[in-house]
């Protein structure tokens, strides 16, 4: 029985199909596993485990390798409408630097980005983001992992065909951590709230 996979229909969808600036920050319902642009179920996921949990999956407009969205995990999405052509790179730079202030402003230490755009606490992997363009438009879509257990990426996604240079082919449990794994006591409604005040939300940007 393949796995079906549904047209991205999550409460951030209408930012990527939009005009302007905008930016969301949700909390999932559900769990659920989100393909990237280039992602097949078959190549990505376990679909064995897939299947017999039920656990939906669609797929969102942006590049990246699958992940898995929970209630345990914050989802920040900004979207910025530029006047001539901007790099991804500047954009991912920009709302990453936006989000490690929060961090540190709620107690977070050590810190820091890898890759191309992952946030990490030590050498591991606590946000990832990927990123959509349409024109002179960037949508940025970034997934921080508040208290959702690591081992949940094992069971439903295959090792990625892509992964940056410090993974070192590290398994999924062992690459990604959360806020509460490293000890902090880091709720979504702390996360919301702090970037409802936050300067990415100006038309500036």
């Amino acid at each position: 029985m393949p796995v079906t996979v549904r047209p991205y229909d999550l409460p951030d969808a209408a930012l990527f199909g939009g005009t302007g600036d905008g930016m969301m920050v949700w909390q999932p319902a559900e769990t659920v596993i989100v393909l990237g642009q280039s992602n097949t179920p078959e190549r990505s996921l376990i679909l064995e485990n897939v299947l017999s949990d039920g656990i939906p999956v669609t797929k969102r407009p942006t590049g990246g390798e699958a992940v898995i969205l929970t209630p345990q995990m914050a989802v920040i999405t900004v979207a910025r409408e530029f006047p001539g052509i901007a790099r991804s790179k500047d954009f991912f730079m920009e709302v990453n630097g936006m989000i490690l202030y929060l961090l540190s402003d709620l107690g977070v230490r050590n810190y820091g980005t890898r890759g191309i755009s992952d946030i990490t606490i030590g050498d591991k992997k606590i946000l990832g983001s990927s990123m959509h363009r349409r024109e002179n438009r960037l949508v940025y879509h970034g997934v921080l992992n508040i208290a959702g257990d690591p081992s949940i990426f094992e069971r439903y996604l295959r090792h990625p065909s892509r992964e940056p240079d410090y993974r070192q082919h590290r398994p999924h449990s062992d690459f990604v951590t959360s806020l509460k794994k490293e000890g902090y006591g880091i709720n979504y409604h702390d996360i919301a709230a702090s970037l409802s005040h936050s300067s990415v939300t100006a038309p500036s940007l």
